[in-house]
C-alpha cells in the first residue's frame, strides 16, 4: 500500500504523519488489496478536515471527516473507510 499525505493550510508534522501511517496500516486487516491511498489534511477556520481516497482492486473509495481536532478527524475517517471496505469486500464475495 502506497500512502500519500498532503496538507492544505497545515504543516504535516512527523507525529501526525506517524499517526496517519499507523491508522491506515490497520485498514489492511479489513481488505488486503489496497493499492494506493491519498490523504488530504486541511484546515478551514476552526474545522479540521481529513479526506482520503483509496484505490482498491475493483473500485475506488472516498471518505471525508470533519472535527475540531485533527486526530479526531483522522479517527472518524478511519471508521468511515473501514465500514466502506467491509461493504466492498462483501460485494466482491457475492459475485
Amino acid at each position: 500500500m502506497q500512502l500519500n499525505i498532503t496538507g492544505h493550510h497545515i504543516e504535516i508534522t512527523d507525529p501526525m504523519r506517524d499517526f496517519v501511517t499507523t491508522k491506515f496500516a490497520k485498514l489492511e486487516q479489513y481488505f488486503d488489496r489496497i493499492n494506493q491511498v491519498y490523504v488530504v489534511l486541511s484546515v478551514e477556520k476552526v474545522q479540521k478536515i481529513a479526506e482520503a481516497t483509496l484505490h482498491v482492486n475493483g473500485g475506488e473509495l472516498h471518505a471525508t471527516s470533519e472535527h475540531e481536532d485533527m486526530y479526531a478527524a483522522i479517527d472518524g475517517l478511519i471508521d468511515k473507510l473501514s465500514r466502506q471496505l467491509n461493504k466492498h469486500k462483501d460485494k466482491l464475495k457475492q459475485h
